[in-house]
């Protein structure tokens, strides 16, 4: 994990291929999936460039007397299905407290996507993966996003979206590098990559 001070306009964290676990924390960020999103987002292609990649981005990005918060964390996974899959896992709202994270001291926070955020994780992603050549990188497998932390107060929709594009920035950064990124995220992978 690599943690990120960006001064006045926040902190984060990012790991990547590196167990997903907050600090302090002993439990992985699970948490039990009721539904499932599932898009198809390519038919037809053939495995792409790279192997299986982990990355989960955690933001907390104080706004005046405001805040935004999130976490977000996907793994791809090539296959020979000859599909490109976008999954997203589905929690209640009312899983675990995590006292962990940035936003602990200022909000209730929770793991879990909930039914609230996972469109707004799917039009992120997808966002990403429509930008030219994006998804032939990926080619053939699943990205599937199972791993998210949300406050009751600091997270949104819209921070989501961005949490979710700048996921698959991340994980396709040496082959495909552009900022299309929002403040306060195009902050951290500025720092970050």
């Amino acid at each position: 994990m690599k943690a990120l001070d960006l001064g006045l306009t926040g902190k984060a964290r990012i790991w990547q291929d590196e167990p997903l676990y907050f600090p302090g924390d002993r439990q992985p960020v699970f948490y039990p999936v009721i539904d499932e999103r599932i898009e198809i987002i390519l038919e037809n292609t053939k495995i792409g460039s790279f192997s299986k990649r982990e990355v989960m981005i955690e933001i907390l990005a104080p706004l005046g007397a405001r805040f935004l918060y999130g976490c977000l964390g996907a793994i791809s996974e090539p296959n020979d299905s000859g599909k490109l899959v976008l999954k997203v896992s589905i929690s209640t709202e009312f899983e675990r407290q995590l006292n962990t994270s940035l936003a602990s001291s200022l909000d209730i926070v929770r793991v879990g996507i909930t039914e609230e955020y996972a469109p707004s994780v799917v039009d992120g992603a997808k966002l990403k993966l429509q930008e030219t050549g994006v998804s032939n990188i990926f080619g053939s497998g699943e990205i599937s996003f199972r791993w998210g932390v949300f406050g009751e107060i600091g997270s949104s929709k819209a921070f989501f979206h961005d949490l979710a594009y700048a996921i698959i920035e991340v994980i396709v950064r040496e082959q495909a590098r552009s900022y299309n990124i929002k403040s306060p995220l195009k902050k951290v992978l500025e720092q970050f990559l």
